[in-house]
């Protein structure tokens, strides 16, 4: 009877084979089983980057050379100056393109580190980089997807990093900003690509994206309410998260705080112990002592219609109402002395 090894490498040739029926049907089973199991789990445990390339417009092939381009490009020249800004800026599209390759790890870890940078023992010039991107850029086609406009935006920024006049790129970007899609090359480039999903946007105004969404804006401390070009249905669940520091005056000499305000500070401190403030300033502050807001002074606020949330740092609420979503500082006084801003990831998803 033919050994085991032999019949789950060929599963069907064993039901040919002479023998006690009962037998053969068990190995037969035994097997099938065997030849089957290891195929699905290989299925099963697909990594994401493997998945997510099937979503990509551009080839694996593509993807991994300019991947790689970039991040030899970025070796050249961080090898001789370790803040060569074109040089941290291809390192990062590297990080984007191919996350887990341990070169772009490695590099990365170098410079965290500040272990020496040798030169790569493969050159590149910028040349080749720049016709690799026109290429990329000419295989992505028209089809209004988020990740088309993602790396849309994406490569045509990175061909006006080296090609500042470039029309294609410029009027590209240009459509871009004009729909409210963000063209932020920093921000663009800190999202996972396994993130991305594709966007509706509104008809009567495609500034405004309206199914779930997820970017990354700049919100200024000296501004009352920012755009975030979201319009947000009742019941959908609302992630924020906001990173770097702001202030809210000077005249007191106020320190910096992040998302979640000035936690701890007395209010009378922040509020009543300023002799020079005018009568405007007077007015807003007693109006704020009597307000119903809830969450620290100089934190960080949503407002979709008429309610008002306090998100802090990192926070989340349902939206009671359908709206554009706007957010801004917690402030009690004005905002023209106000300083800093925050970087705040906005994402809008399901209950």
């Amino acid at each position: 009877m033919p050994d085991l090894i032999s019949l789950s490498r060929s599963p069907v040739a064993f039901f040919f084979a002479k023998g006690g029926c009962g037998m053969h049907f068990f190995v037969l089973l035994l097997s099938l089983l065997l030849f089957v199991i290891p195929v699905s789990a290989q299925d099963s445990y697909l990594s994401d980057s493997s998945l997510m390339r099937r979503r990509l417009p551009l080839s694996e092939y593509t993807v991994n050379n300019l991947g790689k381009y970039s991040l030899l490009l970025a070796q050249q020249k961080l090898a001789i100056n370790p803040k060569d800004g074109k040089g941290l800026v291809l390192l990062k599209l590297a990080n984007h393109l191919i996350p887990d390759n341990r070169y772009v790890l490695l590099l990365r870890g170098r410079l965290k580190f500040k272990v020496k940078i040798e030169q790569p023992e493969t050159k590149v010039n910028t040349k080749e980089f720049l016709a690799m991107l026109e290429k990329a850029r000419e295989r992505i086609d028209e089809t209004d997807t988020a990740m088309n406009r993602h790396l849309m935006a994406v490569i045509n920024q990175m061909v006006r990093l080296f090609d500042p006049e470039d029309e294609v790129a410029i009027i590209t970007l240009m459509k871009f900003t004009d729909k409210g899609i963000d063209i932020d090359l920093n921000s663009l480039l800190t999202q996972k690509l396994t993130s991305i999903t594709n966007v509706e946007y509104d008809p009567k105004d495609p500034r405004y994206a309206i199914s779930n969404v997820k970017r990354s804006i700049s919100v200024p401390a000296n501004r009352p309410w920012t755009e975030t070009w979201v319009k947000v249905k009742a019941g959908k669940m609302v992630y924020v998260s906001a990173r770097g520091t702001w202030s809210m005056g000077n005249e007191l000499k106020f320190p910096v705080c992040d998302g979640n305000g000035y936690v701890g500070y007395d209010i009378q401190e922040l509020t009543g112990n300023n002799k020079i403030v005018d009568k405007k300033k007077k007015k807003d502050i007693r109006a704020f002592l009597k307000s119903s807001r809830i969450g620290s002074p100089g934190g960080l606020m949503a407002k979709i219609g008429k309610k008002e949330y306090f998100v802090g740092r990192d926070g989340s609420f349902m939206a009671e109402s359908s709206g554009i979503l706007y957010l801004g500082p917690y402030e009690w006084a004005g905002y023209m002395d106000n300083n800093g801003s925050l970087d705040v990831t906005v994402e809008v998803k399901d209950r």
